[in-house]
């Protein structure tokens, strides 16, 4: 029962085809044929077996009889059958002269089993276009404009055809013999082959090439005779190539071979084992010109030579071409004739020496030529230096853009690089864990304006690239907004030239120190003074800086107070200071800027100070340290020692009950023991020193241990101030200078002795006497006993006339 054709399908129109139905399975695409399980070729029903609706019949029922249709399946019958048809399709081109279309040639395939195609288009060099499978495997649909839903299909291939795929239309013009054969048993008729479009682009092209060439071409002569009777016969000769003269130049050893087959020379390179250098070949084989000067222009050695060219552009250009080579000029070549022993060969403008030879080389010369002497010739000594250095030009004066180190490496290079930093600098003074590697100096304006000159400031060094910062500390209510005053970067000395060939020179560390004056962009700062790692950092590495090295300030002093030592003990010192052997600051200062003047600097004076100075807290003694740690302990309720114990043991493999100290750290640390690095090391120097350097692990565990060795609560102490070095390194200002050692380490007072003579015999208005002499410096201050009972050890014994 069929639905109406003028109705819409859409429920209510249409009869319920499932009405009495028992079979509602999908059918199988899959078969047995002859016991054998195979994909079926043919129609099949829909849901139940009933016929699918709506779908229109094959066009050609079937192309054989009945009775003669082969029992096998398609993709069997027809497996690896394969029709193939050559075709073209015109691809528009308007933007090349004279060429309105470019013609593609394709090969239609068409599988015989299944009905698929594939096109594919034949790759042709240097075509400019992705050539390769057109359209990959399968089935195709007629156009929609077709009114036809099936697929591309046998008939339809034809020679004379025109098939549209996928927007394209296919011009059939011919098919292989395979093809031929199975449509005419089919029944279909194949028309002839059709001739294929050429391509308009590639006649135009090739009508150029073909007139340019020319009508009398270079003849290339070949004796054939020459390469059958010397084949693989090869010349060998043993030379240098000195080029020592040039910068990095060295001594080459060569090996020259010359075929006679031919008479083309190769030229190799004997490398020296690590040597370090690759490439051996020095020149290619080829034929070597005896005259070299410069290397040949592309086109030089054509097979033809161009007289004159007429026209412009590149339209209506026509080319005289000399048919006599009348232009063509006559090139010599070295021969076997041209080489010998001690004879100078020219290598591309390389002056090849040639100082040996092998055995078949002297019996070839020997054979042919007669000669007898093959004396070697020496090698020239590779140790001596034939370079003259020549300076290198002078840089272009620096035009203000970028930097002058950017503007110098793009004068010397063609391509535009980046400046090479000091990579080892960086490295070696870059900020590593709590080392910052930066110097910070407190500053002040210099500034006619009274309320600028107040303004703090902070001057950083970075040491890693030599840079500065420079920070204003603001004060409350001071009117100024403070922050970040210079950024960081590179300062110009003033009085510089920025606009010079050499690059300015900039402030180093050299330049930064207590008292320096700086003058950072038309802003002048004079530096009052440095923070306590910028001291330390200055005193430890002396040799870079000179301000901070007590050695050479000492020379300088001892070599101006020489002359005036009693004036300058007596006057700039003064009584007190020798009674005392201590002396504040000021005076240490006064003294030696009145000495010196300008000759020594403030960070000079701060380094002597520093360095002499009077330790004015006492240290820690070992119970304090002990009370210390057991208040850490406490605070963070430590209480595995026995564990701390074990961990001891394992790292003592011997069983001898002690470490070192590197080890007894390494534990603590490891075992979290919640004491500061400080604490610990002072807790390390409290234990008593076995052999070797050893520590018994059982007295650290006893010292640490506050249940069964408690000790009276301690008050908790800045552990990273109180316990460190900073501790011990209070302010010059507030400091005091031992006096006593300073002139011990400056050691006249055995000069000044043995210039005076004896010790009782009066100097001026000084006597020496000796130290352990009653008197005035003796063991007493005067007769009557006024003054100490007696002086420490080291003091000077030198006496001044009207101190009683």
């Amino acid at each position: 029962m069929m639905r109406n054709p003028p109705l819409p399908l859409l429920p209510g129109n249409d009869f319920d085809r499932k009405i009495g139905q028992t079979r509602f399975h999908k059918s199988q695409h899959f078969g047995n044929v002859h016991k054998l399980s195979m994909l079926l070729d043919k129609r099949l029903p829909g849901i139940g077996g009933a016929p699918m609706p709506h779908v229109p019949h094959a066009r050609w029922p079937s192309i054989y009889c009945r009775g003669d249709v082969a029992a096998l399946p398609a993709w069997l019958a027809f497996d690896k059958e394969t029709l193939v048809f050559d075709a073209y399709f015109k691809e528009a081109l308007q933007e090349v002269e004279g060429s309105p279309f470019l013609p593609r040639y394709v090969k239609i395939y068409f599988y015989l089993e299944d009905g698929t195609i594939q096109v594919q288009e034949p790759r042709k060099v240097n075509s400019g276009i992705h050539q390769g499978v057109f359209i990959s495997r399968q089935r195709i649909r007629f156009p929609p404009d077709s009114r036809s839903e099936t697929f591309v299909d046998i008939v339809d291939l034809n020679i004379g055809y025109e098939v549209e795929l996928y927007g394209r239309v296919f011009k059939i013009v011919n098919c292989d013999r395979f093809t031929r054969n199975f449509l005419n048993r089919m029944g279909i008729m194949v028309p002839d082959p059709i001739t294929m479009p050429e391509d308009p682009y590639m006649e135009r092209r090739f009508k150029m090439q073909e007139a340019l060439q020319p009508k009398r071409p270079k003849k290339i002569s070949f004796d054939e005779t020459q390469f059958l009777k010397y084949d693989r016969c090869v010349l060998r000769f043993y030379g240098y190539w000195d080029d020592r003269e040039s910068e990095d130049g060295i001594l080459h050893k060569l090996v020259l071979l010359f075929y006679l087959a031919d008479d083309t020379v190769e030229v190799k390179e004997v490398l020296p084992v690590n040597s370090g250098r690759t490439g051996k070949t020095l020149l290619a084989r080829c034929r070597l010109l005896k005259e070299f000067k410069s290397v040949p222009t592309p086109g030089e050695h054509d097979a033809f030579t161009v007289l004159n060219v007429l026209g412009q552009g590149s339209r209506n250009k026509r080319y005289i071409f000399d048919a006599l080579n009348c232009g063509a000029r006559p090139a010599s070549f070295y021969s076997q004739r041209d080489l010998a022993i001690g004879a100078v060969i020219n290598v591309m403008g390389r002056c090849v020496v040639l100082c040996d030879c092998d055995e078949y080389t002297k019996e070839h010369y020997r054979a042919n030529f007669g000669l007898e002497d093959f004396t070697p010739k020496p090698y020239p000594p590779e140790d001596d230096v034939v370079f003259d250095s020549v300076p290198r030009p002078e840089l272009p004066p620096y035009n203000g853009y970028g930097s002058h180190e950017d503007s110098s490496y793009n004068c010397r290079t063609i391509y535009p690089v980046a400046p090479v930093k000091d990579l080892k600098q960086f490295l070696r003074k870059d900020r590593e864990g709590m080392d910052s590697r930066v110097l910070r100096f407190s500053a002040q304006m210099i500034s006619n304006i009274p309320h600028l000159s107040k303004r703090p400031f902070i001057i950083s060094f970075y040491l890693a690239d030599d840079t500065l910062t420079v920070f204003e500390n603001v004060r409350v209510n001071s009117g100024f907004q403070g922050g970040m005053f210079f950024s960081r970067d590179k300062f110009v000395k003033p009085g510089e030239n920025l606009f010079g060939s050499e690059p300015p020179a900039c402030y180093s560390k050299e330049d930064c120190y207590i008292g320096a004056l700086l003058e950072l962009r038309d802003f002048k700062f004079l530096l009052t003074g440095a923070d306590e790692y910028a001291l330390r950092y200055m005193e430890l590495n002396c040799s870079e800086f000179p301000k901070s090295n007590i050695r050479q300030i000492l020379q300088k002093v001892r070599e101006r107070v020489r002359p005036v030592y009693k004036q300058f003990v007596s006057e700039q010192l003064g009584v007190e200071a020798l009674r005392s052997g201590r002396a504040p600051y000021k005076v240490l200062r006064r003294a030696l800027t009145g000495l010196l003047g300008t000759q020594i600097t403030e960070h000079e004076v701060v380094t002597v100070a520093r360095r002499f100075r009077v330790q004015s807290e006492t240290p820690l003694d070992c119970e304090a340290i002990r009370r210390l740690a057991h208040v850490e302990l406490k605070r963070y309720l430590f209480t595995a020692f026995e564990r701390l114990l074990e961990t001891l043991r394992h790292l003592d493999a011997a069983h001898s009950g002690r470490l070192t100290r590197k080890q007894v750290y390494t534990a603590l640390r490891g075992a979290r023991v919640p004491m500061d690095v400080e604490l610990t090391n002072k807790v390390l120097d409290c234990m008593p020193q076995q052999e070797e350097g050893q520590i018994n692990y059982q007295d650290v565990i006893n010292f640490l241990d506050y249940d069964h060795f408690p000790t009276a609560p301690a008050e908790p102490v800045s552990l990273q101030h109180d316990l460190s070095w900073m501790s011990h390194a209070p302010t010059v200002e507030a400091s005091e200078v031992a006096v006593d050692a300073f002139l011990g380490e400056l050691g006249l007072e055995e000069d000044l002795r043995a210039s005076c003579g004896d010790a009782a015999k009066p100097c001026g208005s000084a006597a020496v006497v000796p130290a352990d002499a009653p008197g005035l410096l003796g063991a007493g201050w005067g007769e009557d006993g006024d003054g100490p009972a007696h002086r420490a050890p080291g003091r000077y014994t030198v006496t001044f006339a009207g101190l009683d």
